[in-house]
C-alpha cells in the first residue's frame, strides 16, 4: 500500500468524525457549565465556612451596613416606643417636641448603628451567627431533626446579640435593650413548608456538581481521541469552549444580578445593598469564569506553539535545546507558576480543589507531550540558533499550506547556512553539529 493511499485513508477516517468531534466538545462544555453552576451554589449555600466567609464580607459594604442598621434601629424604635417615652419624660409645654426629637434621634441612631457594624467584635459575631444558622439549616435539610429543630415554622437568623452590641453603641439602657431583643423580628432564612423542596434541590445539587463534571471531561477526552491526526484542532476547540464558558458564566452573573436587584427588590433604598450582596455571593462564580478564560487562553497558546506556522516552529526550535538538555526545567517552571497562582487565589472548598488538581495534571501532561515532540522535531537544535528575530518568524509555507515559491527557497537556505556558519565560528556549534544541520538545510 502506498504512502499516498495510507494518507488518503487517514484523511477519510478523520473526516468521518469532523462532525462528531465538535458535537462532543459542545456537549462537554454544556456539562461543565451545569457542573460549575451547581458547585458554586453548593459551595456558597451548603458549606458553613464558605457561607460565614461570604456573610462576613457583606459588612465590608457600606450599603449593606446601612440597610442592616436601618432594620435594627427601626425594629428598636417600633418596640421601644421612643416617641411615647420622650413625651412622658418632657415637661408639658415641651411635649410637642417629642416627635421631632424622636426623628432626630433616629437619624443619629442610624449613623451610630452603621458605625457599630464596622467594629471587629460585631463583625465576628455576625460571621459566627451566620455560620451557626447555616449549620442549623443543613442539619434540618439532612434530616438531623432529633438534634436540631426549626424555630417555630422557620429557620431564622437571630440577631439578639448583634442588637445588644449595637444598642450599647448608641447608648440604649440595659432594660430597653432587653425589651428590644424580645421584640426585634429575626431574619427568616427558610420556612417549614419550603423544606421538602429545598431537600430535593440539595440532592439534585449533589448529583449535578459531580457527574456532569466527570461526563464533560469524558466527552472532551473522547473528542480528542476521535480527532486522530486532527487532535490539535480538537484541543483548540476545547480551549475556545473554555473561554466561551467563562464568558457565559460572567453573562449569567450579570443577568442574574439584574433579575435579583430589579425584579425581586421592590424598595429603591435597598437595591444598592442587594447589588452588593449579589456581588459578594457570586464572587466564586466570577473566579470560576476567570479561571476558565485563563486556562482556555493558555491552551490556545499551546496549540499555536505546537502548530505548523512559522512563528510556532521558531518557538519550538528555540526551546528544543533546553527541552533536550534540561527536561525537568519546564516542569519546575510550571510548578512554580501554579504555586504562585494558588498562593494568590486559594482553591477554597475541597470540591474546587479537585478541579484544580485535574487542570494541573492535564497541564503537566500537555507540557511533557509538547516537550517530547519538540525534542523529536529538532534533535540537533543548539542554543543560539532560532533566536527571536524577524527572520526566525519568516513563513515556511504559504497561507494555503503549499511550499513557498521556488525562487524564495534558495535565499532562505542561504540565510540559514550563513547563520549556522556564524554559530560555528562563535563556538556554539561543533563541526559535527554544523554538518548535521547543514545536511538538514540542504535536503529540506
Amino acid at each position: 500500500m502506498s504512502a499516498n493511499t495510507t494518507r488518503a485513508e487517514g484523511e477519510k477516517g478523520s473526516g468521518d468524525h469532523r462532525i462528531l468531534v465538535p458535537v462532543l466538545v459542545v456537549l462537554g462544555a454544556v456539562c461543565l457549565l451545569v457542573s460549575t453552576i451547581s458547585v458554586w451554589i453548593r459551595d456558597v449555600a451548603l458549606d458553613p465556612d464558605s457561607w460565614a466567609d461570604h456573610s462576613g464580607q457583606l459588612l465590608e459594604s457600606e450599603n449593606v451596613r446601612d440597610a442592616l442598621a436601618v432594620h435594627i434601629v427601626d425594629q428598636a424604635y417600633a418596640s421601644a416606643d421612643v416617641e411615647e417615652r420622650l413625651e412622658e419624660a418632657l415637661p408639658e409645654r415641651l411635649k410637642p417636641l417629642a416627635g421631632p426629637a424622636s426623628s432626630q434621634l433616629r437619624g443619629v441612631a442610624y449613623e451610630r448603628a452603621s458605625q457599630a457594624l464596622t467594629r471587629p467584635r460585631v463583625q465576628e459575631l455576625w460571621r459566627a451567627t451566620n455560620r451557626a444558622v447555616n449549620a442549623q439549616l443543613l442539619a434540618v435539610i439532612e434530616g438531623e431533626t432529633e438534634r436540631v429543630q426549626l424555630t417555630g415554622d422557620a429557620v431564622v437568623l437571630d440577631v439578639d446579640q448583634i442588637v445588644e452590641n449595637v444598642a450599647g453603641r448608641i447608648g440604649v439602657g440595659e432594660g430597653a435593650t432587653e425589651t428590644v431583643q424580645e421584640r426585634v423580628e429575626p431574619i427568616v432564612i427558610m420556612r417549614s413548608d419550603q423544606l421538602s423542596t429545598v431537600q430535593t434541590a440539595v440532592e439534585a445539587l449533589k448529583a449535578l456538581s459531580f457527574w456532569p463534571f466527570i461526563l464533560g471531561l469524558a466527552l472532551w477526552a473522547g473528542a480528542a481521541y476521535l480527532a486522530g491526526g486532527r487532535r490539535r484542532e480538537a484541543v483548540r476547540m476545547i480551549a475556545v469552549s473554555l473561554i466561551l464558558l467563562g464568558i457565559v458564566l460572567l453573562v449569567i452573573r450579570r443577568l442574574g444580578g439584574n433579575l435579583v436587584v430589579d425584579g425581586l427588590v421592590e424598595a429603591e433604598s435597598l437595591k444598592a445593598a442587594a447589588a452588593d450582596v449579589w456581588a459578594v455571593f457570586t464572587s466564586l462564580l466570577a473566579e470560576s469564569a476567570a479561571a476558565g478564560i485563563l486556562v482556555g487562553a493558555l491552551a490556545l497558546l499551546g496549540t499555536w506553539a505546537a502548530g505548523p506556522t512559522a512563528p510556532g516552529t521558531a518557538v519550538r526550535r528555540r526551546l528544543a535545546p533546553t527541552f533536550r538538555e534540561r527536561p525537568a526545567l519546564p516542569h519546575v517552571v510550571l510548578a512554580t507558576v501554579l504555586l504562585l497562582v494558588l498562593l494568590w487565589g486559594p482553591t477554597g472548598t475541597p470540591r474546587r480543589f479537585v478541579s484544580v488538581l485535574v487542570v494541573t495534571g492535564l497541564a503537566f501532561v500537555g507540557l511533557e507531550l509538547f516537550r517530547r515532540r519538540t525534542v523529536a522535531e529538532f534533535p540537533h537544535a543548539v542554543r543560539g540558533e532560532g533566536a527571536w528575530s524577524p527572520g526566525s518568524f519568516r513563513r515556511a509555507r504559504t497561507a494555503d499550506g503549499s511550499a513557498p515559491p521556488a525562487e524564495a527557497q534558495p535565499a532562505a537556505k542561504l540565510e540559514r547556512l550563513e547563520r549556522l556558519a556564524a554559530l560555528r565560528e562563535r563556538g556554539a556549534l561543533t563541526d559535527d553539529e554544523y554538518e548535521a544541520e547543514k545536511t538538514l538545510v540542504l535536503s529540506g
